[in-house]
């Protein structure tokens, strides 16, 4: 008779998270692979907007054109 205690771990995440955009909460299986070594985008349940959830590649670069263009981001009243 044989037998297997083998103690894996598991293969998917559970995540949560709040939109930006439409504030809607939205759950999402992910692969934990890919969010301790890769990059996830995670789709809004309720607007459908894909959002940047973990990037340990580096793929994804964000600048605020703004600044390049040398615009005032500061409002004064």
């Amino acid at each position: 008779e044989a037998s297997f205690d083998i103690k894996l771990p598991r293969r998917s995440l559970l995540v949560q998270f709040t939109c930006t955009k439409c504030d809607a909460r939205t759950e999402r299986l992910i692969n934990r692979v890919a969010y301790e070594r890769g990059t996830v985008f995670l789709q809004c349940a309720g607007c459908q907007v894909y959002h940047k959830f973990v990037d340990n590649l580096g793929l994804i670069v964000e600048y605020d054109l703004r600044e390049e263009n040398g615009v005032n981001t500061c409002t004064e009243d």
